[in-house]
């Protein structure tokens, strides 16, 4: 277990009411074609990941259900760079941003300041980015400082996380993320937690058979009503990490 210098862009992406389920992935994906031609974009991340709901969980072909599973959004977008600076953005000209803005409104429900959430990274196991990921967001529990929670998840939950995680089937790779500024209002999450597997089946076999399930006990005492967990599959990927 170990500190990257790695700051984090993670948001919760949820699809404007123009663009049907089934369309959403490949939408989504042209609004990263879209951006790829600002310069600045790219040329500061070090990886990025779209990563679309898994709406029915299989195991070896078979549908399973996994009631805790949330629905409310539509995937998850990841996205690395070494500095803050990098990760921030910014910078664009006015006609630029205007050009950004439309294409947000596209694709999404609402522009993405709005729910994108800056942080950096504590691996507690090292690994490739797999195919899929489990997201945990969590809200800090009613009466608890952002001090009190980044110390239980850093000194604690960390821990238990590295020895959880060991021998899950399939797990590649799981993080720690810690925000950088104060939880925004649509967005309001004091840690997220990424669990990264080989396969989409990995992901559901881990879930229905509790290879998780320390992690996420020792994790609720720090939450408020409001976590939530998605399962998804990569639809979008930049750089081969």
């Amino acid at each position: 277990m170990e500190d990257a210098e790695t700051y984090k862009l993670v948001y919760l992406a949820r699809r404007a009411k123009t663009v049907t389920r089934e369309d959403w992935p490949r939408t989504w994906r042209s609004h990263a074609v879209f951006a790829s031609q600002f310069p600045t974009m790219e040329a500061n991340i070090s990886w990025l990941r779209y990563c679309n709901r898994i709406d029915q969980p299989m195991i070896d072909g078979k549908p399973v259900e996994l009631p805790q599973l949330s629905v409310a959004h539509d995937g998850v977008a990841v996205a690395a760079s070494p500095s803050f600076a990098g990760i921030k953005g910014g910078g664009f000209t006015p006609e630029d941003q205007a050009k950004i803005d439309e294409d947000e409104h596209r694709v999404f429900d609402m522009l993405t300041p709005n729910f994108t959430y800056f942080a950096t990274e504590l691996v507690v196991k090292q690994g490739p980015l797999g195919k899929a990921a489990l997201f945990h967001f969590l809200p800090r529990a009613l009466g608890m400082t952002g001090q009190q929670f980044a110390e239980y998840y850093r000194d604690r939950h960390a821990g238990v996380a590295s020895r959880e995680t060991v021998h899950v089937e399939g797990l590649t790779r799981a993080v720690l993320n810690f925000p950088v500024h104060e939880p925004l209002r649509l967005f309001p999450f004091d840690g997220i937690s990424e669990f990264w597997f080989e396969s989409p089946d990995d992901a559901a076999r881990a879930v229905a058979n509790g290879a998780l399930a320390g992690v996420m006990n020792d994790v609720q005492a720090l939450c408020a009503p409001g976590n939530l967990q998605l399962m998804t599959a990569v639809s979008h990927r930049w750089s081969d990490l």
